[in-house]
């Protein structure tokens, strides 16, 4: 099973954070964070039927900084489709996340934003890989609890063939390529978009470079590069 952290940015009623916790607990979970949202009240364990112990081990925090600061992979949900040039949205499905992260034994963070707002660009250029459930065009945004069920089910489904842990890349050699292909981005001169280059290379990093094998060859790629530009 994902070793998965739900975290809550700002969310508006206890209400939801009840059915949240129920959800949560529906799928087998039980990392719950909360960003800046209300107090915890007898609303929201109402809300939880038989899930109060995922709202008293609750983790409320004053910053997303906070809530992500021991987690390796940031997930960023949107109801907003989008593609082309706008990288800081541009998304895969549940069902495809499960393709990226089931049997990874990393701290997966799922962020899900307020009801009102979701996640605003702040948040978002926070996130390595970003999700959308697929809805109805005139009206695509989904509760918040709904949308954590349709993650939650895909991710807990299971699957023949399910990759261990160690076959995904390390995430030292990740943090590697990451901070070399930035710090090259940031030494090139005349680019206007060196934040939405480095934000897309970090996003293809996330969603295809998925095994040692490929993150060490790029490792030795970009090592031999540096050697040649001596």
């Amino acid at each position: 099973m994902v070793n998965l952290r739900i975290i809550l940015v700002n969310p508006e009623y206890q209400q939801n954070i009840g059915y949240c916790a129920r959800i949560i607990k529906n799928f087998g979970f039980n990392d719950l964070w909360i960003v800046s949202g209300p107090k915890i009240g007898q609303e929201a364990i109402k809300y939880s039927k038989h899930a109060a112990d995922v709202l008293n081990n609750v983790k409320a925090v004053k910053s997303l900084d906070t809530a992500i600061k021991d987690c390796s992979i940031v997930i960023g949900t949107t109801a907003i489709e989008a593609a082309g040039k706008n990288i800081l949205r541009n998304s895969i499905t549940p069902k495809e996340l499960t393709k990226q992260i089931k049997g990874n034994s990393e701290k997966v963070a799922i962020l899900i934003g307020s009801e009102g707002k979701g996640l605003d660009v702040k948040d978002l250029e926070k996130c390595d890989i970003i999700v959308r459930i697929p809805a109805n065009e005139e009206y695509g945004t989904l509760n918040i609890s709904h949308a954590i069920a349709i993650i939650l089910y895909e991710l807990n489904q299971k699957r023949i063939g399910e990759p261990r842990s160690s076959d995904f890349i390390d995430p030292h050699d990740r943090k590697f390529l990451i901070s070399s292909i930035d710090s090259a981005v940031s030494k090139m001169s005349g680019l206007k978009n060196s934040n939405t280059i480095k934000l897309a290379v970090r996003r293809v990093i996330y969603r295809g470079v998925r095994s040692p094998i490929e993150g060490r060859a790029l490792i030795q790629f970009l090592k031999n590069l540096n050697k040649n530009k001596k």
